[in-house]
């Protein structure tokens, strides 16, 4: 399997922004994005004021709006701009146009199929792109096109949970871990494993890939409901995160007046950055205002 190196798609990402104006836009723009942190216990969020994802943020996900517009996945509906990098069969790689970080990709089924469960492909991914992170989001949990299976890719170091899963899981303890052992205390119940390459790290993988959020029983079943990461770690070990999920959306996503607060929870506000479109949310989310998002939406 050939590795994509960095320096290509460094060069993907120049090619593509040298042609299409709206992208380019919106990455020049991320140098004027504001962040402040926020401590949650022994874990330090992110807040990102970034006004050019309040596409993503503010999109609506139901069936019958889904069904109105044409799905801008699909290639017969991406911008003529938009180039292509084949990745694997039956996958097209893509320059995200509403990026949150400064190398932000998303990996495509070319064919249009629902989100589904988490593809098996993304192991085959994450080896081809050392020193990123894929995700999945769960169709309810963060993805803005349930309609359509993607991933998407970014720097693994832009990543506060990476980080602090690879101090609180070392690579001598294989295996699939739960965020109760962890010396850290997050806010919401995470699983990381470490894959060795042996039976037992197979049976670690299919843990990976199948874990899900909780379906209306309660049980850890739904992969509508799940935030999920792969990449390859220093030493050349599989990694992977496994975020349930109980809800999409928190309660303050729903309220009127000055009590609301745009925040839609994916994989990268679950990984300790938290996105928010608006400059006055920006400015007055609280502490304990991030504490409650993260215990409506995880678990």
């Amino acid at each position: 399997m050939n590795k994509i190196r960095h320096q290509q798609v460094a060069d993907f990402i120049e090619a593509q922004l040298s042609c299409w104006q709206l992208a380019k836009q919106n990455y020049d723009a991320l140098m004027r994005v504001k962040r402040r942190e926020v401590k949650i216990g022994d874990f330090s969020v992110g807040i990102q004021w970034n006004p050019g994802r309040i596409i993503s943020t503010g999109a609506n996900i139901s069936r019958q709006d889904i069904e109105k517009r044409p799905c801008f996945l699909c290639r017969t509906n991406r911008p003529e701009e938009q180039h292509i990098f084949p990745i694997l069969p039956g996958w097209e790689m893509l320059v995200n146009p509403y990026p949150i970080l400064p190398v932000h990709l998303t990996i495509v089924a070319t064919e249009h199929k629902p989100q589904g469960k988490v593809p098996e492909d993304i192991v085959k991914i994450a080896e081809m792109l050392p020193g990123m992170v894929i995700f999945f989001n769960g169709a309810k949990a963060g993805a803005s096109a349930p309609d359509h299976l993607h991933l998407q890719a970014v720097l693994k170091e832009e990543l506060p949970l990476l980080r602090l899963v690879e101090k609180e899981h070392p690579e001598n303890e294989p295996g699939l871990r739960s965020s109760e052992s962890y010396q850290t205390k997050l806010p919401y119940l995470i699983f990381s494993g470490v894959v060795s390459p042996d039976n037992n790290g197979l049976r670690t993988l299919l843990a990976g890939l199948n874990l899900g959020g909780l379906d209306k029983d309660g049980k850890l079943t739904s992969p509508d409901l799940v935030n999920t990461f792969f990449w390859v770690s220093e030493s050349g070990l599989l990694r992977f995160i496994v975020i349930p999920r109980k809800a999409h959306r928190p309660e303050c996503y729903y309220l009127q007046g000055e009590k609301n607060r745009m925040v839609s929870p994916g994989c990268i506000d679950m990984a300790g950055l938290l996105i928010v479109p608006r400059e006055n949310d920006y400015q007055q989310l609280t502490k304990e205002e991030i504490e409650k998002i993260y215990r409506e939406v995880g678990i």
